[in-house]
């Protein structure tokens, strides 16, 4: 842990009550950073195999324990409103913004013919257009700051799979990454984005034993990943030691796509 990383510095993170950007929140509050835990609710999920027994609010966490502060605010990425009022919260609380970490998503399971209109809508107005409604309020603070901005994406954006809105919208933030890499460069604002493979988070519910036991054969290190090992590479570029690094997807998976070509 390097405490000094990002100490006094105000990171945004979506989706943060639970699993992914639960550890996300965790990492960057134990380098000293103020962290607004912005999600539609306060408490986490339990998962049936992963964090079951997870009660304690993630800005409580950050608080007690770690060197960091943290602010829980109530938003809905999905709603433009909500998040120009998150980060109307963030800047009158803590001054500004160094730090947009866009995590939040749903998954809804199912194929072309079993998703609803309604759910395809759903989702990738969350996982897609949650993250360019989030960028393009906060983006205005983070060229003050020379900050970072950091979209969670997924190996089913390069490869597909998760379902057609799932795997679109994550598609689609690969590519929002690059073109936002490319529009904020000369603002000395960078853009990368986290494509994690399997993490163990209450997200994995609706697998079977069998689904879980593919993904181990798909990931080549002998373990799945932790909501920190996503923490940690969040932490990391968005610190100075990746300040040459913009506009990457850097793969956070084990394995999954290297022995797929991608």
């Amino acid at each position: 842990m390097q405490a000094e990383r990002h100490t006094g510095r105000t990171v945004i993170v979506t989706g943060a009550a639970s699993g992914i950007g639960r550890g996300i929140a965790l990492r960057f509050g134990e380098e000293g950073a103020n962290v607004v835990v912005a999600d539609p609710r306060r408490e986490p999920k339990r998962g049936d195999r992963y964090d079951t027994e997870a009660t304690r609010p993630t800005d409580e966490l950050v608080t007690a324990e770690t060197p960091g502060d943290a602010t829980y605010v109530e938003t809905d990425v999905a709603d433009p409103e909500s998040v120009a009022a998150m980060v109307e919260t963030t800047v009158d609380t803590y001054g500004g913004i160094d730090v947009l970490v866009n995590n939040a998503g749903i998954q809804i399971v199912g194929d072309s013919q079993t998703t609803s209109v309604d759910d395809w809508q759903r989702s990738v107005e969350v996982d897609l257009g949650g993250a360019f409604y989030c960028a393009k309020h906060a983006i205005p603070h983070l060229k003050e700051s020379a900050g970072q901005l950091i979209n969670v994406g997924s190996v089913r954006g390069f490869e597909g799979g998760g379902g057609p809105p799932y795997a679109a919208a994550k598609g689609g933030i690969v590519n929002l990454t690059r073109d936002l890499a490319k529009e904020l460069g000369p603002a000395n604002v960078r853009v990368n984005c986290i494509n994690p493979g399997y993490v163990e988070t209450p997200l994995q519910d609706y697998l079977t034993d069998d689904d879980v036991a593919a993904a181990a054969d798909h990931t080549l290190l002998p373990r799945f990943g932790l909501p920190r090992d996503v923490g940690d590479m969040a932490v990391f570029l968005a610190s100075d030691e990746a300040s040459f690094v913009t506009g990457a997807n850097v793969p956070v998976d084990g394995g999954w796509l290297a022995h797929r070509g991608i």
